[in-house]
């Protein structure tokens, strides 16, 4: 069986003029797609704590996900969500269970630069496992150079609709993040995200750091802390105490 840094030395001395979607944050989504005709592979590793009780269970979310280029401006993607809940007993294992499933897709209105502001709009379905849930999320993505430094700022709007949630719900939300180029392989920067909704509001920020061994192969991290909890806000949108979120993407 070959050990993961086999694996990742093969990724990193992969071959090829292409760029994969590079990403220098983790809730924030930047102003790019991937390429025409290219598929990517994306590993989204995040785990939380929603208080800094002791009693509190942490929690862990896997996501795979797979990006295919329409065109250099319009791509889709389909990624399958996992989640396990720590089980208060520590000699119990707790198992790793599928979630949901997701499409969504973005479309960048013209080439880096050539707006005052770059502009690219996404949406997202999602259907809930063993629940007539279902989630209709869009974003007004904007973003803009500023010589070494990039700023990026995603406006969110999310629907819940189904038999499962009764009149339905909805929450509005933000990210934004800012990364410094400390070289072409590695930047530097922080984000903060928050949602609102019915049942309460979440807000949190932290350090991010991305690299990229390669141009098909990168990896972005970020460290989240709460920064507001209001009374009332859903445990389950990961905007607690803490979050630790890894993705590592690389093109096939």
């Amino acid at each position: 069986m070959l050990r993961l840094g086999t694996i990742l030395g093969v990724l990193a001395s992969a071959a090829g003029d292409a760029h994969a979607d590079r990403k220098d944050f983790t809730n924030t989504y930047e102003y790019a797609t991937t390429p025409e005709g290219h598929v990517e592979v994306e590993l989204w590793h995040t785990e939380l704590r929603d208080s800094w009780d002791v009693h509190t269970p942490q929690r862990f979310e896997q996501r795979i996900e797979v990006e295919l280029g329409l065109t250099d401006h319009w791509d889709i993607a389909m990624y399958t969500f996992f989640r396990e809940v720590a089980a208060e007993d520590p000699t119990v294992a707790a198992p790793l269970s599928f979630h949901a499933v997701h499409v969504e897709s973005r479309y960048r209105i013209a080439e880096r630069g050539e707006l005052p502001v770059d502009t690219m709009l996404y949406l997202e379905l999602a259907k809930e496992f063993g629940e007539s849930a279902y989630e209709i999320e869009s974003k007004l993505i904007l973003a803009r150079d500023f010589g070494p430094v990039t700023v990026a700022l995603n406006l969110i709007d999310e629907a819940t609709v189904g038999n499962d949630v009764p009149g339905g719900e909805n929450e509005l939300g933000f990210a934004l993040g800012a990364t410094y180029e400390l070289t072409p392989k590695l930047h530097l920067g922080a984000e903060t995200w928050a949602n609102h909704g019915d049942d309460g509001t979440r807000w949190s920020a932290g350090p991010a750091l991305a690299f990229a061994p390669s141009s098909r192969w990168w990896v972005a991290m970020t460290g989240g802390f709460g920064v507001v909890t209001l009374p009332g806000a859903d445990l389950g949108k990961g905007l607690g105490a803490f979050s630790a979120r890894i993705i590592m993407g690389f093109e096939l």
